[in-house]
């Protein structure tokens, strides 16, 4: 028997993907026709945009949702051996912008439904140890973290809040029955996102960080940029062409080239926000007549806009990786989000973390299965990831 060539294999489904139009595609040409390539007016107006959306007063695009997160904890000040706190249901850049900074990186279990940061424990980690001096909540899967609680809690335990909105981009929160929008920092004292080509928008890579705190504001776009600074005085006295390092900063900014693609794509967040959750909630209806399986937040469809579909195995790992190479063969390529972070050897060789350090998470982990959901998809391709993860399951 021949084995079946690529030709006659179905497309490849990835977990996520770019939705990238003839629009986006001119908007980027029409900057590379123009002056500025690197940092310049595209830059501001997708700052601008970014703003508007979310209702933060400042924003600062730069090169990744890595660099917002290490650019926020350096603007807060975050110092040798100061301990940060974090999910362990994340990506590494969560945790490891507290270790760029010399600090201590920790890690809080999940609420079990929402899959974010528990403000019940990370309240009992604050009564046992003495308090952090950071706390960033991890808005999973583009459900908002309970922001307000753990602002509570950062009045009474006097950390600061840096709220991981990678994956919540369009994403909203309900809070004394009004929504407030994921990067908004009204509960928080930063905010960043990411705009990698699986996230909500692309910009190919990049990221911003948002505050509604103008000093904040300024030392982020100041370490964004080198470090240096311009300012009047400086230039009266000595000239245009003069600037001032008086800390050390890195490259992180972005290009206008790339601002030009996240404006073009921030016109159509709400035509991707409907998809995403129109897919979710096809994918709840397909599922809900199975026992074997635990399906997302609620809230997954309503408030948020989607990044991923987390379905859950209860038969545990086992299954799961029967279930993921069965669709793997198939070329719809699934994937885990996440590996708790303190199980990585750096983590575990540094700190000693034990594998069931935070038990909702382990076991969170040890079921999920990330489903294919990006706006891309046809619903052909949707139906096609229903009928075959169900036959996988049996």
């Amino acid at each position: 028997m021949v084995a079946p060539t690529e030709d006659f294999l179905p497309k490849i489904l990835g977990y996520g993907g770019q939705s990238v139009g003839e629009m986006d595609i001119s908007a980027v040409a029409d900057v590379l026709a123009a002056d500025y390539l690197t940092t310049g007016p595209r830059v501001e107006m997708f700052e601008a945009l970014l703003c508007e959306i979310t209702g933060s007063r400042h924003c600062i695009a730069c090169a990744s949702g890595t660099a917002a997160l290490h650019l926020s904890c350096m603007a807060l000040g975050i110092g040798r051996e100061e301990v940060g706190l974090t999910s362990p249901i994340s990506f590494l850049a969560s945790a490891n912008c507290i270790e760029y900074c010399d600090g201590r990186t920790d890690f809080i279990d999940i609420d079990p439904e929402t899959l974010c940061l528990s403000p019940q424990h990370l309240d009992a980690y604050c009564r046992k140890h003495k308090a952090p001096r950071v706390v960033i909540p991890v808005d999973f899967a583009g459900l908002g973290a309970d922001l307000p609680a753990m602002a509570e809690l950062s009045k009474t335990y006097g950390f600061s809040l840096i709220e991981d909105a990678a994956h919540a981009l369009g994403s909203f929160y309900e809070f004394d029955g009004r929504q407030y929008a994921c990067g908004s920092c009204t509960h928080t004292d930063a905010a960043i996102f990411s705009f990698h080509p699986v996230k909500t928008i692309t910009t190919g890579e990049g990221g911003a960080v948002m505050t509604n705190d103008a000093r904040l504001a300024d030392r982020v776009r100041c370490l964004r940029n080198h470090g240096m600074e311009r300012y009047d005085d400086l230039l009266r006295q000595h000239g245009g062409w003069v600037y001032e390092m008086n800390s050390l900063g890195f490259n992180y900014r972005i290009t206008d080239i790339q601002c030009a693609l996240g404006i073009s794509q921030l016109s159509r967040l709400d035509q991707f926000r409907n998809r995403r959750r129109q897919i979710v909630s096809n994918y709840n209806n397909a599922f809900s007549d199975r026992d074997d399986l635990l399906l997302p937040h609620k809230n997954l469809a309503l408030t948020a806009c989607p990044h991923l579909y987390p379905i859950r195995l209860k038969a545990g790992a086992a299954k799961r990786r029967q279930v993921y190479e069965t669709l793997k063969a198939d070329n719809i390529l699934c994937q885990v989000h996440y590996i708790p972070i303190y199980r990585q050897p750096y983590y575990a060789a540094k700190y000693g973390y034990p594998k069931g350090k935070c038990p909702d998470a382990e076991l969170y982990y040890s079921q999920t299965l990330s489903l294919p959901l990006f706006p891309a998809m046809s619903d052909h391709d949707m139906l096609r990831v229903i009928d075959r993860f169900r036959i996988a399951l049996g």
